[in-house]
């Protein structure tokens, strides 16, 4: 028997994590999306927006992470019913905190309890990658996995997900007021085909040593590891005044700072986070921006 109606909280996410690109996230607290699920009769897939930047959020479901995780769902389980789903954002969209990856999760776990398909783990995210993948132009897990598992995840082959629970630390996101058409398609069009070996090496180690804080419950470790040869020095050229915002806030007492996701957002592990605002906030200049305070979330997405 189908459940009528279920409503789902998903929390956003950091994805990449400084050195580790497409495979490293971590779940995010008090930043999230509520998505409510209806059955219908009509045979289609309706969305709705609402909340943190909804006129920005197509409600088409071939351009929509939910709607995509719909449609599939559709597909390849023969459902003759439609479904109905209002999205509730409370992660700012286009701002690289997992927003498209918070919805896409949070679908794929109420689709999964409605229909009672029984999904496992690595289902459920591969089911919200595709979700992804309807607005970044690929699939890819490593915010749908933080985002349904919570805590920090690394991202193997075929959906094959390690978990670990993420040190309690402060974290500051500062989203400057900057619109990039097609951010996340632009942030990976940036990325060169091939990189340095060196700086590959240097990358494993920062990734390493950052996943050794974690298990270790090491904070210091794991902000000091947050740092990045490959991706970084490429997206920084999105980012007005990076660099120069970066500094300020290691010299305000961050342990580390990176681009948050495919960006324009800068965050930075690490106390006091007052000061480290402020210091980020200060170094955008004259650029409009947004503070987010928050720590890592070992909560996933969970029914409510």
């Amino acid at each position: 028997m189908t459940v009528k109606q279920v409503r789902v909280y998903s929390p956003g996410s950091i994805a990449n994590l400084g050195p580790g690109f497409d495979v490293i996230g971590v779940a995010l607290d008090s930043l999230g999306d509520i998505v409510r699920l209806e059955k219908i009769d009509e045979p289609e897939v309706r969305l709705s927006v609402k909340g943190v930047g909804a006129d920005k959020i197509p409600v088409d479901p071939e351009i929509n992470s939910s709607g995509a995780v719909l449609q599939l769902v559709k597909e390849r389980y023969d459902v003759s019913h439609g479904f109905k789903a209002e999205i509730r954002k409370g992660i700012p969209p286009g701002k690289g905190m997992g927003s498209s990856g918070a919805s896409a999760s949070a679908t794929a776990i109420a689709v999964d309890h409605m229909l009672g398909l029984g999904l496992n783990t690595k289902e459920l995210i591969g089911l919200a990658a595709h979700g992804e993948g309807a607005v970044a132009g690929a699939p890819h897990a490593d915010n749908v996995a933080a985002s349904i598992l919570g805590g920090y995840v690394l991202v193997g082959e075929d959906y094959d997900v390690v978990r670990l629970d993420a040190p309690n630390v402060g974290v500051i996101v500062v989203a400057p007021e900057i619109n990039i058409e097609n951010k996340t398609r632009k942030a990976r069009e940036l990325l060169p085909e091939k990189v340095a070996l060196m700086d590959a090496v240097k990358n494993i180690g920062y990734a390493t040593r950052m996943t050794a804080g974690v298990a270790l419950g090491d904070p210091v470790l794991f902000g000091r590891s947050i740092c990045d040869n490959l991706v970084e020095p490429h997206r920084a050229a999105m980012i007005p005044h990076f660099w120069k915002v970066k500094q300020a806030a290691l010299d305000a007492g961050a342990y580390g700072c990176s681009i948050s996701g495919g960006g324009p957002s800068v965050f930075a592990v690490g106390e006091p986070v007052g000061e480290i605002a402020k210091a980020m906030v200060e170094a955008f200049s004259s650029i409009e921006t947004r503070v987010y305070h928050t720590t890592p979330s070992n909560r996933g997405a969970r029914v409510i």
